[in-house]
């Protein structure tokens, strides 16, 4: 049996945490964060497969700079990032988002919705 891949969810509201949690990790190893800060030090410790990646994290930094810092910084730039977000983001947002990311999800998360979007992410990243 292959090892499960390790997914990272960083994610402030802790509602949020557990429905992700509990969807997912039957499926992947997952790892849960509150904070940018937590996010980072996560990623540059652990050798992760993908991000979940809530936009509006409390705190110094929101998920769009713990984004920059992901591709910048950590010079992971074919590290699969999803987006979460609660917020309803102008198009011209959305498109910046995109272009840095694998893809978007809207709260409330729907199980179905996520585990078919991190397969995706997945598929994608083992195919290159």
């Amino acid at each position: 049996m292959s090892e499960k891949k390790k997914i990272l969810i960083v994610e402030d509201n802790t509602e949020t945490q557990l429905i992700i949690k509990v969807s997912i990790r039957d499926l992947y190893d997952v790892v849960v964060v509150s904070s940018a800060e937590e996010a980072l030090d996560s990623i540059k410790n652990n050798d992760f497969n993908l991000v979940l990646l809530d936009i509006n994290l409390g705190g110094q930094m929101d998920g769009r700079i713990v984004l920059e810092k992901i591709r910048g910084e950590l010079n992971l730039p074919n590290m699969p990032v999803i987006i979460i977000t609660a917020y309803d983001l102008p198009e011209t947002d959305k498109n910046f988002l995109m272009s840095l990311t694998c893809d978007y999800l809207e709260k409330p998360i729907n199980k179905d919705v996520l585990v078919s979007t991190i397969g995706k992410c997945l598929r994608r990243l083992d195919n290159r």
